[in-house]
């Protein structure tokens, strides 16, 4: 048993959801004095690391190439990026490229769908 919950346990005792909330309010009262405001702290933002891959444009004619092999494996909900990136064939494409797009072309149908 800890000091915090001998502390507790040295009050009167009353019912286990009183002695619960009587515990939950003094353990809350006692990280309030541990703890520093959080409000006060400089707040450090994560500076960009930017990618040394270039980004890819999609052409008209690469999209058309993706969904020609989305068409050839059955659909964009049968489609999977390592076999859409296998039929394309593209130098330089990768299968993030593929996952990106690929994700963007399902909602892109569904939206569709839901519109219809």
């Amino acid at each position: 048993m800890n000091r915090l919950e001998e502390s507790f346990n040295k009050r009167s005792p009353s019912s286990s959801i009183d002695n619960r909330d009587a515990f939950l309010r003094f353990s809350r009262r006692r990280l309030n004095e541990v703890l520093p405001d959080i409000s006060l702290r400089t707040p450090t933002v994560r500076t960009y690391v930017r990618s040394k891959m270039p980004r890819l444009r999609w052409t008209t004619d690469l999209h058309q190439c993706f969904v020609n092999a989305i068409q050839r494996l059955g659909g964009e909900d049968r489609a999977t990026p390592k076999m859409v990136l296998q039929i394309m064939d593209v130098k330089g494409l990768t299968i993030s490229h593929v996952k990106s797009h690929l994700q963007m072309y399902r909602s892109m149908k569904q939206e569709q769908v839901i519109q219809d």
